[in-house]
């Protein structure tokens, strides 16, 4: 997992070069104009999704786990919770779809991050997190996800 800022996505491009066309897309500014979808890019490894929705769980009772694609997440306005389950106690509760490569389980949580906007965070394949969540007071977000096959 990394989390950081946005300024400081460049640091992360020699360890996870599709990051490099994930800033170039962010820098150019059409986030702000694209209607809410699932875009491809120019990269076979590469494509990212546009959603807004209100945050309203205050607790997670399920973590998300991919196993082929890195989960880059960005909030482009409001901010929310992000848990994070320990890879250790992670229990599948639902079959593994690979056409969307998808699992949900149950699992002890290892932390929490405080998304907002400027920041970033890459989940890695087998990192349970379970976004969306509650951050003091509900909150209209506006996210993109950032889909990249490891």
């Amino acid at each position: 997992m990394i989390l950081d800022q946005i300024s400081q996505m460049h640091r992360y491009v020699s360890t996870l070069p599709a990051l490099q066309q994930v800033l170039e897309i962010l820098e150019s500014g059409k986030l702000a104009t694209l209607p809410l979808g699932s875009y491809t890019t120019d990269k076979p490894n590469l494509r990212y999704n546009l959603f807004t929705y209100k945050t309203e769980k205050q607790e997670a009772s399920e973590y998300e786990v991919h196993r082929k694609e890195a989960d880059v997440q960005i909030l482009l306005k409001g901010f929310e919770r992000m848990d994070i389950a320990s890879t250790a106690s992670f229990t599948p509760t639902t079959v593994y779809d690979p056409t969307k490569d998808f699992l949900m389980g149950k699992g002890e949580k290892q932390t929490s991050y405080h998304a907002k906007e400027g920041s970033f965070v890459v989940f890695f394949p087998g990192e349970g997190h379970a976004p969306n969540l509650v951050d003091e007071k509900s909150c209209d977000v506006l996210k993109v996800v950032f889909k990249i096959l490891m």
